[in-house]
């Protein structure tokens, strides 16, 4: 992997007219929070839905094999090779500058990748699938259910899930063009019918290859739709030609991405999987289970106040490109502020009714201490504060530097996750704040004003 490379000492540009630059990049991000707050009723919706739908229709074991060939193909995720992320901040910045051959150039070295490895990812995991014994690519699971529904669920969704691979990049692009209303939108959509798509085949065909089918499709089919629509909006995106310098791009998207995967997907892993998993090898059913339902309720509301963020990233990297100095200043100073009064409210709510809450979500009883409360709560507000920095200075051009510094965070706690089990659900929590505290907490803002001083941006509260 290429060292880390922070963004090059901005050369002083004519100052442009920000005002309306300005303005339109203020209502992208206020529709961005307007379309995301249905598109995460839509998705809770579906959720406490359809799993209790397609438990119902085919029995407890063959919903073992679904969550196993879902869970397992989801691991083909990573053939994206993060590239999508890598290009949010340099497509933004050229179409602030209206570089449309540059846009395209850009688009091209990203997709193309990707569809060379969704089309090797096809040759090497269809026969595998065809030709493996079931039991050794799924383990118990595949003895719940007839080998050749199994075999089928499990073709669908690797094909489903592949070639959505290269389709990412619409969402990418959208997040550059400042246009995460009409992915929020098309997510809806996605989910909506998914959980329609889900509870008809319960009534018509309630099979494990059809509700696969329905699972890995349906936001295939809006994604599509995103990407023709994307098209339509911009067909320079696909016109021929370049600027000749296509293989050094792909290089350096290629790294970028792999350093935004490594934050993005394989920390994400480590923080919020990996204990869940440690815990239930090594502690009694009912402890470990407790501790899965209450962590999944700590990262829902804190992925609530994080997703608030994202849409920073591409107005972050469109008011670089135009010199809107004044615009970067005063979003710097909102984001924080808003970031620890999210979680605050965080900290207090789950501190003090956090039994409460998962009383009325599980219809049951689970006890869950006052310690471990206010830990929950804890967890939120540092998380909200770490992660606000993150489309902050990927806008800004830290890519790598922000990433590898979220993937040290994550091996950090992972690592000392098997010493802060012997203290329980407790101990476990508490590193985890600590490993926000002693890492993130402190160098992200210090990174953030490093990056603000090469640009010569240096607000008053960085």
């Amino acid at each position: 992997m290429a060292p880390i490379q922070d963004p090059p000492t901005c050369v002083e540009t004519p100052k442009r007219e920000s005002g309306a630059p300005g303005h339109h990049r203020t209502r992208r991000l206020v529709s961005a929070w307007i379309t995301l707050i249905p598109s995460k009723v839509i998705t809770l919706v579906v959720q406490v839905i359809a799993i209790p739908t397609v438990y119902r229709a085919i029995g407890p074991k063959e919903f073992a094999a679904y969550a196993a060939v879902t869970a397992a193909v989801s691991i083909l995720g990573f053939l994206n090779l993060g590239m999508g992320g890598a290009l949010v901040t340099p497509l933004a910045k050229a179409a602030a500058n209206q570089e449309h051959r540059r846009e395209a150039s850009l688009f091209k070295c990203t997709i193309i990748p990707l569809v060379v490895m969704a089309i090797l990812g096809l040759c090497i995991t269809l026969p595998l699938l065809f030709w493996l014994p079931l039991k050794t690519l799924f383990g118990a699971a595949a003895t719940g259910t007839g080998p050749q529904a199994l075999r089928s669920a499990a073709l669908l969704a690797c094909v489903g899930t592949i070639v959505a691979i290269p389709l990412s990049v619409t969402d990418s692009a959208r997040q550059a063009y400042q246009e995460m209303h009409i992915s929020n939108l098309f997510g809806t959509v996605a989910n909506a019918v998914l959980g329609a798509g889900l509870v008809l085949t319960a009534w018509l065909k309630p099979t494990l290859p059809a509700f696969v089918a329905v699972t890995v499709l349906a936001p295939l089919l809006l994604r599509v739709l995103n990407a023709g629509w994307l098209f339509v909006q911009r067909p320079y995106l696909l016109q021929r030609g370049g600027d000749g310098k296509s293989w050094p791009l792909i290089r350096q998207l290629a790294g970028d991405g792999l350093s935004y995967m490594g934050a993005a997907a394989i920390a994400s892993m480590l923080v919020y999987s990996w204990p869940v998993y440690y815990m239930t090898r090594v502690l009694p059913p009912v402890e470990s289970s407790t501790f899965a339902v209450y962590f999944q309720l700590i990262i829902l509301v804190a992925s609530f106040g994080i997703s608030l963020a994202q849409p920073l990233w591409a107005a972050v990297a469109d008011a670089m490109a135009r010199s809107d100095r004044a615009w970067i200043v005063k979003v710097i100073w909102y984001a924080r502020a808003a970031s620890l009064a999210y979680g605050a409210c965080s900290l207090l709510a789950l501190g003090v009714l956090m039994n409460t809450l998962l009383r009325l979500w599980l219809h049951r009883t689970i006890a869950v201490g006052t310690i471990d409360c206010w830990l929950g709560g804890a967890y939120v507000l540092l998380a909200t504060w770490e992660y606000v920095h993150w489309p902050l200075l990927l806008g800004l051009g830290a890519l790598r530097s922000a990433s590898y510094l979220t993937l040290l965070r994550a091996v950090a706690f992972a690592a000392g996750v098997p010493f802060a089990v012997r203290y329980g659900q407790a101990g476990v929590m508490a590193w985890l704040c600590a490993s926000v505290i002693l890492i993130t907490a402190w160098c992200y803002p210090r990174l953030l004003t490093r990056a603000l001083e090469r640009f010569q941006v240096v607000p008053q509260s960085a």
